[in-house]
């Protein structure tokens, strides 16, 4: 209702000033009667019969005779244009008060159409009872491929179309699009992690071969990329080079500047790497499965980050409890559908054999 009374308030001091715009000649019009030209004719009448009188021209009588009647046609002139602005003031204009109101009516018809004048007065970020905007991704998909069929050097399109089929899991296809985009657009440490990522995917999570030579790529092409080495240290946990897998989990974890999402992770993973297979250096059994018992019944209630259920799917496999660690993972898709949200879970749950029920995507 505010809204509204606002509106209709801006449009009638709208309309007021284009009223009075329109009308500015006419009311102006009560201004000086006569124009310079006139008066500098009498002025000039005047300088005459003034010039006759000291010449002997005219004598006294017929001066002020000649004063009189040029002194009458002033009169009479000024008494004409008045009765001519005085006549277009009382002259109604019909056009021009419609012409106002229409403006008002189609400024105010055209917003209620094109409008949304019902949306509560809110951001659209912070409107909760606003659905989102549904964007079908497979159309979208066949969209930019068609356009990419017709341009395939458009790297843009690449770029964009690449991290959609990781989403859909079409990850052989999602491996083709970054490799396009390197081809394009040069190596980087993103683009190379980003290729492996899709090929390790493809491959059920096994980053032998072009995956690891990739990650390997990246991180000596920037010395403080964590994903590639992130995924380094994990592979070297999981084919069981601990020293190895050790140093790369502390050089990751001496990147952080803080409290990142991924340093949990590599914490649990610099741990797994320091118990090494027979577990000398394992931390008491009973306390590490109070933990995770705690986290996961808090993520059970309260839900939580993906990096935590990371973090809880990780630890059932240190424990060897494979079954509710496939439990977790499930419940971990269902809370996070977006693939590309939980590629490091993803990512974990292949090497470690978890499967992903398409029921809880």
């Amino acid at each position: 209702m505010v809204f509204w009374i606002l509106v209709i308030i801006v449009t009638a001091i709208a309309c007021a000033a284009l009223y009075y715009a329109a009308r500015g000649r006419a009311v102006n019009a009560t201004g000086p009667a006569i124009p310079d030209l006139t008066t500098d004719h009498f002025r000039s009448r005047l300088r005459e019969i003034e010039a006759d009188i000291a010449s002997g021209r005219l004598g006294e009588a017929e001066a002020l005779a000649a004063r009189g009647e040029l002194a009458r046609e002033l009169l009479h002139l000024q008494g004409e244009r008045a009765g001519k602005a005085a006549a277009e003031l009382r002259r109604p204009n019909v056009l021009l008060p419609l012409s106002v109101v229409l403006v008002a009516i189609v400024a105010l018809g055209a917003y209620s159409f094109l409008g949304s004048p019902q949306l509560p007065s809110l951001p659209l970020a912070t409107r909760p009872d606003m659905p989102p905007a549904e964007i079908d991704l497979d159309d979208a998909i066949l969209r930019i491929e068609a356009q990419l069929a017709r341009t395939p050097d458009d790297l843009r399109g690449w770029t964009v179309i690449a991290p959609a089929y990781m989403q859909l899991g079409r990850f052989a296809d999602a491996g083709r699009a970054y490799r396009r985009v390197i081809e394009l657009g040069g190596a980087t440490a993103d683009g190379e992690t980003d290729l492996g990522e899709a090929l390790m995917m493809a491959n059920n999570g096994n980053a032998q071969g072009e995956p690891l030579s990739l990650f390997k790529s990246a991180a000596a092409r920037d010395g403080k990329h964590v994903r590639s080495r992130y995924y380094l240290a994990s592979e070297a946990t999981r084919a069981g080079d601990y020293e190895n897998a050790v140093a790369l989990w502390k050089q990751l974890l001496a990147l952080a500047e803080g409290n990142e999402p991924w340093v949990a992770a590599a914490q649990s993973g610099l741990a797994m790497a320091e118990a090494g297979p027979q577990g000398e250096t394992q931390p008491d059994a009973a306390a590490i499965e109070g933990m995770v018992e705690s986290l996961a019944a808090r993520l059970a209630t309260e839900g939580g980050t993906i990096e935590e259920w990371t973090r809880l799917v990780r630890s059932r496999l240190v424990l060897g409890q494979t079954e509710t660690a496939q439990a977790d993972y499930e419940a971990a898709r269902r809370a996070y559908p977006d693939a590309v949200v939980r590629t490091e879970l993803d990512i974990l749950a292949a090497d470690n054999g978890l499967l992903a029920n398409e029921t809880t995507n």
